[in-house]
């Protein structure tokens, strides 16, 4: 306790670090509207297939705002501790904050399947937890280990992961609602587009670009009658919900691991991305503590009710290059655990509308892109192009599987999966699509150590993939013994061309000559 005191309370910190500067204030607009507006994904994905919004902001939602806090918190006594340390004012804390490809995968593909399977939402929901809490399992298991993955793991695959998930897979899926109102959604995006990506300074005052990038579209919103907030009223609710339904249903879970496992693996790679980028922007934090943080917020969301699950953002240059400090993760964190309580959720989330939000997502898009290709050697990118491009089979199955309930319909349907295989080769969408995330994982740390001439350890990652395959971690909606043995065989023939390059030819080339520059 003494040393949490001492920590937080300390002459040189009392009434500065917890201060909102320019930076702060502009973070926590932008990190507040995310949340809200994220957090609530779910809500309008299940709403189509019958399942009430009052039943999903009730049970759905709540829970994140707690385990939001504590994740909060814990990042944050990090940061004091590092600006303590090293006597900096300038140390920036990490962002945190929800992920939006585990709430697209966990609505569609756990929470959507289970009710249409049983027509039960409270059963829908206490899985959709249960698979939160496995998450948060999975990363506090993997805590200790965070220092060896970032060596066992090579940073192109690492990052590659990060930026395929919030570059590639992100971008493609939410941002076309740019264009839900295109006047607002193009005032957004030429205001983001010029005073944040082009860093021109609103005014001689400098006022914060994403408050004027929210309020001045709102406006606009408001003046056209597309946006119009409905007052439903204030009242107290708890940030969770009191029932053990979400640990009593971990058994029921279990089969959809194959979407769960992914999900929890490249959560921990992101933390990790986000420490290797704290580290490049000079603030050194340990990468066990960081995914322990997470972990334990992640299994409080769970345990909680929530089926959102927070992750660290590895934005750490971009916040910290617009003056972001340690404010803001205090705040943030304590106005949506307020707006939650207060019973405002669903209001508060109409002032964000998907344009706006659309438009700060290209922000936060080009910030990991850039953040991927800056921590990547040159002689790299073939890997990072390559799984930039792998996460389209999701994108397509998620716009599918969301899309075919609220027409009626049902993958599983014979007569539907012919169709679909006939004009959008649905099978190879699925094989692609399930378990993406490992795919990227494998498919770069392979050419990257092909690169290196490790082809051992390449042949390695390729029988690592032949496992994921078998047990359906990967190509497969769901885990079960035997789930891909074709994909298996094919990963077993891979780590067998792969191992065997390394007598194609007795004088291999330097590494540099397989830079594509120099090929060509």
């Amino acid at each position: 306790m003494l040393k949490w005191k001492g920590i937080f309370m300390s002459a040189e910190n009392a009434g500065r670090w917890w201060t909102l500067g320019r930076g702060d204030i502009d973070a926590t607009v932008a990190q507040v509207g995310f949340n809200l507006a994220q957090m609530i994904i779910p809500v309008f994905l299940l709403a189509p297939i019958g399942i009430p919004l009052a039943f999903s902001i009730d049970h759905l939602v709540p829970g994140y705002a707690l385990g939001f806090l504590l994740g909060s918190l814990g990042l944050t006594f990090l940061a004091v501790r590092l600006r303590r340390r090293e006597g900096r004012a300038d140390v920036t804390a990490h962002v945190y904050g929800n992920n939006v490809p585990a709430i697209i995968a966990y609505a569609l593909s756990i929470v959507l399947p289970v009710y249409l399977q049983t027509n039960d939402a409270v059963a829908a929901w206490q899985t959709g937890a249960a698979a939160v809490v496995w998450t948060g399992i999975i990363k506090l298991a993997a805590a200790p280990f965070a220092s060896m993955f970032r060596r066992f793991i090579p940073i192109p695959a690492s990052m590659t992961v990060f930026g395929a998930a919030m570059y590639s897979y992100l971008a493609l899926v939410l941002l076309q609602r740019l264009f839900d109102q295109p006047l607002i959604g193009i005032v957004a995006l030429s205001i983001v587009a010029v005073s944040v990506l082009g860093n021109v300074p609103i005014t001689r005052l400098r006022i914060p670009p994403f408050i004027v990038a929210w309020t001045v579209p709102l406006f606009v919103g408001w003046l056209i009658g597309y946006v119009h907030p409905v007052w439903q009223g204030a009242s107290v609710r708890l940030p969770f919900v009191a029932a053990l339904g979400p640990l009593r249903s971990l058994a029921l879970a279990v089969p959809y691991l194959s979407v769960i496992a992914p999900i929890a693996i490249y959560q921990i790679l992101q933390d990790i991305a986000a420490v290797e980028g704290a580290s490049a922007a000079a603030d050194n934090y340990d990468a066990r503590s960081v995914v322990a943080c997470d972990a334990l917020a992640t299994l409080l969301c769970g345990a909680a009710g929530s089926v959102v699950t927070p992750v660290v953002y590895a934005l750490h240059p971009p916040y910290k290059a617009m003056g972001a400090r340690i404010g803001f993760a205090l705040w943030t964190p304590i106005i949506l655990l307020l707006v939650v309580a207060s019973g405002l959720t669903l209001f508060i989330a109409q002032l964000f509308p998907w344009p706006i939000l659309a438009a700060m997502i290209a922000y936060v898009s080009v910030g990991v892109g850039m953040a991927t290709l800056r921590r990547v050697d040159r002689k790299y990118l073939s890997a990072v192009l390559l799984g930039f491009v792998l996460p389209a089979g999701a994108v397509v199955a998620a716009a599918v599987n969301s899309a075919l309930p609220a027409l009626k319909l049902s993958a599983a349907n014979p007569d539907v999966q012919s169709v679909l295989n006939r004009s959008i080769y649905w099978s190879s969408v699925q094989g692609l699509g399930s378990g993406f995330l490992f795919l990227v994982l494998v498919v770069t740390a392979l050419i990257t150590e092909v690169i290196d001439r490790n082809f051992a350890r390449a042949s390695w990652w390729c029988l690592a993939a032949a496992v994921f395959s078998w047990l359906g971690l990967m190509h497969s909606p769901i885990f079960r013994w035997g789930a891909q043995p074709i994909y298996a065989e094919g990963w077993i023939a891979a780590a067998v061309i792969v191992y065997s390059a390394r007598w194609w030819r007795g004088d291999l080339p330097d590494t540099k000559a397989t830079e594509p520059a120099r090929v060509a």
